[in-house]
């Protein structure tokens, strides 16, 4: 699995090569070979008798063919005839690429020919009289058709009137009986499609023996694909799609947590990039279609492993990364209109900014204190160097920077051949994981946190809310309290008193959540046991343990409760309608559809030894009074727009239930409180003045 693909010429020698390796089982019986024709043969020899005409000794095993082979560039159906005269042709060894031999790099269709001589064919004079069988191997996507006496006795799948390009596996192909002369012509028509750049030769090894021992050999070479090309891909494949089944099943447990969709579609990803290059190995898949898999799943990968850093560093960078997220989705077109160099620069180069940007990403959210980002720091480095190190190596080997043997470099443990970018990828997915059990240890404490605080926030809201309001025929009194999450800093009281008259406070802790909640309910409790109803008075004391509760928790608590403070505003209402209040940077209330003019002041548990002042009023017989909380001003919809003060007071004559659900269907965002009050008494001065 690769992050990007390679350019045709680069990848198609990368997905396959061990398939030439194959192991000799070998029984030395015979006298050194010298015949014309013959390459070192993996079965020794050894005299059997003096020069006198005595019998060579028989070979058990295989002999290889490595040459010298006639080699020619080009395509005649003649070449195919044993009467053929080849002898201009140049002589070329399978050990060695064509390159290193003096012969140019090329395209298209090439032929072999080796005259396997009566010698040869002695050594396998076996009892019974075998049927002799050949061995042909050749590179990766190479399409190759073997014919022995001018008669085309086997090839590989794409080699058809129309060639097209797959994964090429060895295949075996039965001698017919030699010429008059004793001799067997093997001519080898090789074959591979337009972009692909042959330097290292087509046909790869041609191995010679009896019928079953060459099938040996075909059963060795096909254990030996599966088990360093494909079981190792299925494996590796297999792992990232649990990782991506994880990762999805996770973002379903917590949609708020949106990296986790964006991790399994990550490995979703790698998945179909390993199921495309399995395919392709196991001959499912031809070149032309796997090329065109390979660049979308490649880039594709990449955009989403942007998007899943993005998310789960924060958010960060946002505008860079959509930018290079698009520039690699443009890539493979220019691969699909065959513009080669462009496509070559723009890959290497789209590559490196991708390793750079997705570094940078997670360093930052390392020192910001993401602990899980340098967890992955440095695989997701190993992953995306590893992988530029075999571009970077193709890329210089195509331009002849460096010979060719330098390309995709692979590596062998025991008999596993693996590459650098399958190690990263590994090394990636183990980091992958441990984000994963890391996030979800971590999210799995916060939730049982969060549960521990949630049910101690009702024991306190309880406090705050009172759930019965003392209405009588002078007052009728209704509220609404919509906290955003579960519980807030609103609180609010109404306090009947033995004259008849109520006392009404509405306030509003800085912050949310518990911590506000447990602030609120410090000040609730200090005004159930303040003796003083006065308005002005109460909010002197409120502030005095406002202050006290902020020393009170010490330094370290203290650095991390910020700007506590809270807003409050208390009034007292009698029976005639008279109204004291005292405000503490508190919103005024409305007065029939109008806003009350108050002085402001500041919260409270700002500034010590502060006088708070009251002001006097007069209610009549029918006024409302709406008192609330900043929530419902300053609630926002989708577009950014504030609810403000305008449609509050188009609203302010309405229900309290009313006002509460309006503001919350606008778009709620804080805690909301709304405490209506109806002046119902009879016996009132009917004057709305401030006295």
């Amino acid at each position: 699995m690769k992050i990007a693909r390679r350019a045709a010429a680069n990848l198609s020698r990368r997905l396959n090569p061990a398939l030439v390796a194959i192991l000799s089982v070998l029984v030395i019986r015979a006298v050194p070979l010298s015949a014309q024709g013959t390459a070192a043969a993996t079965s020794a020899v050894a005299p059997a008798a003096a020069t006198n005409g005595a019998t060579l000794a028989r070979i058990h095993g295989v002999i290889t063919l490595d040459g010298p082979w006639r080699f020619q560039i080009g395509d005649d159906p003649r070449w195919a005839d044993p009467k053929f005269d080849d002898s201009a042709w140049q002589t070329v060894t399978l050990g060695q690429s064509l390159t290193e031999q003096g012969i140019d790099a090329y395209a298209g269709y090439a032929w072999y020919r080796l005259r396997v001589q009566p010698q040869q064919l002695a050594q396998f004079n076996l009892p019974g009289n075998p049927q002799l069988d050949v061995l042909v191997t050749g590179d990766s996507v190479g399409q190759l058709a073997a014919y022995v006496n001018g008669v085309e006795a086997g090839h590989t799948r794409g080699m058809t009137e129309e060639p097209v390009m797959y994964q090429s596996p060895p295949f075996v192909v039965h001698l017919s009986a030699p010429q008059a002369d004793g001799t067997i012509v093997l001519a080898i028509q090789t074959w591979a499609g337009a972009g692909v750049s042959i330097g290292g030769g087509l046909l790869r090894k041609v191995e010679l023996g009896a019928k079953d021992d060459v099938a040996d050999r075909l059963t060795q070479a096909s254990a030996r694909q599966w088990d360093r090309h494909i079981l190792s891909g299925m494996i590796v494949s297999f792992l990232f799609l649990c990782v991506a089944a994880l990762g999805i099943t996770l973002y379903l447990a917590q949609r708020n947590h949106s990296e986790y969709l964006w991790l399994g579609l990550l490995c979703l990803s790698v998945t179909v990039m390993g199921g495309a290059e399995i395919a392709f190995a196991l001959a499912v898949l031809s070149w032309s279609i796997f090329s065109v898999v390979s660049q979308w799943t490649g880039r594709i990968f990449m955009a989403v492993a942007l998007e899943f850093v993005l998310r789960f560093t924060g958010g960060e960078s946002r505008k860079v990364v959509r930018g290079v997220q698009a520039f690699v989705l443009l890539l493979p077109i220019f691969y699909l209109v065959h513009l080669d160099q462009i496509y070559m620069y723009a890959g290497v180069s789209a590559e490196v900014v991708f390793i750079a940007l997705i570094s940078v990403m997670l360093f930052r959210a390392w020192r910001r204190g993401r602990k899980e980002a340098g967890v992955m720091l440095l695989p997701f480095l190993l992953a995306g160097i590893g992988d530029s190190i075999d571009t970077l190596l193709d890329f210089a080997a195509g331009q002849h920077w460096l010979p060719e043997r330098f390309t995709s470099h692979r590596f062998l443990l025991g008999p596993i051949e693996f590459s650098t970018s399958t190690v990263a990828f590994t090394v990636f997915l183990g980091s992958l994981m441990a984000v994963i059990l890391y996030r979800f240890v971590t999210v799995s404490q916060e939730e049982q946190r969060s549960a521990a605080e949630i049910e101690a926030a009702r024991s306190v809201q309880a406090l705050l809310i009172p759930t019965q309001l003392p209405s009588n025929r002078n007052f009728m009194l209704e509220s609404a309290y919509l906290p955003v999450n579960g519980v807030g800093g609103d609180f609010f009281q109404v306090l009947p008193i033995q004259d008849d008259s109520i006392l009404i406070v509405v306030g509003d802790v800085s912050g949310k959540g518990l911590q506000a909640a447990m602030n609120a309910s410090t000040l609730v409790g200090a005004l159930r046991n303040e003796l003083s109803h006065d308005p002005a008075t109460i909010l002197n004391h409120l502030n005095q343990v406002m202050l006290g509760s902020a020393s009170g928790m010490g330094a370290g608590k203290a650095a991390n409760a910020v700007a506590s403070f809270a807003t409050c505003l208390c009034a007292r209402i009698y029976t005639d309608g008279k109204m004291t209040i005292a405000n503490a940077g508190h919103l005024s209330p409305y007065r029939d559809g109008r806003e009350m003019q108050l002085a402001p002041n500041l919260p409270l548990g700002l500034v010590a030894n502060i006088s708070y002042e009251q002001a006097p009023f007069q209610l009549s017989q029918g006024d409302r009074l709406i008192f609330l909380s900043d929530g419902v001003v300053e609630a926002t919809n989708h577009q950014g727009e504030l609810f403000g003060f305008e449609r509050t007071q188009q609203v302010s004559n309405e229900p309290a239930r009313y006002i509460a659900q309006t503001a919350k269907r606008f778009g709620q965002n804080d805690d909301i409180t709304v405490v209506s009050l109806y002046f119902a008494a009879s016996g009132s001065q009917g004057s709305r003045s401030q006295q």
